[in-house]
């Protein structure tokens, strides 16, 4: 009668060093996701909060620790408009925010380089059809409100801090992160 043994043992020193890594890049990952989405929340409700006071001729300081360069001047160009044409939203609503997730899609037409600079990409929706925007009037804006989706791209400032620095948006009939 012939028996036959078989070895049994646990992970070789390269299986563990290779599960130790990738262990380590998934918790880097995560950390850095929910770095990004403390970011997004912090711009997103600074961002409404700025709406229900109609804009602002400048950014305030504290929107500075969310969005850096290209980001930083169109959310200023976009508040300076608000405060200029004195819209507002309309008080007590506040939009939904939809996500955010990571982006894992190729990038978009035109945004190649940006995603290349990006340290970690999100995508989000802001659903403001229940958080219209008013004219000085009280009548709606006509366009002021919908479901806008975006990609955000975040990078480090020179001070360490993750800040959105450029993004892309749409407005859309559904959201893409429900589907």
């Amino acid at each position: 009668m012939m028996s036959s043994m078989v070895a049994c043992s646990g992970p070789s020193a390269s299986e563990k060093a290779s599960a130790s890594f990738h262990n380590s890049v998934s918790a880097a990952r995560d950390a850095l996701f929910e770095e990004a989405k403390a970011t997004n929340r912090g711009f997103f409700d600074l961002e409404e909060s700025l709406g229900l006071r109609g804009g602002a001729e400048e950014l305030p300081p504290e929107m500075h620790q969310y969005v850096m360069g290209d980001a930083a001047t169109s959310v200023e160009a976009l508040n300076r408009d608000m405060a200029r044409s004195q819209r507002r939203t309309k008080s007590g609503t506040k939009a939904a925010l939809i996500g955010p997730r990571i982006y894992t899609e190729s990038a978009r037409s035109g945004t190649e380089q940006i995603q290349r600079e990006a340290k970690i990409t999100i995508e989000r929706c802001v659903d403001s059809r229940e958080s219209p925007r008013e004219n000085p009037d009280g009548s709606l804006v006509a366009d002021g409100s919908g479901i806008v989706h975006n990609i955000l791209y975040l990078k480090r400032d020179e001070d360490g801090t993750l800040k959105i620095f450029n993004g892309w948006m749409e407005v859309v009939e559904t959201c893409p992160i429900n589907e």
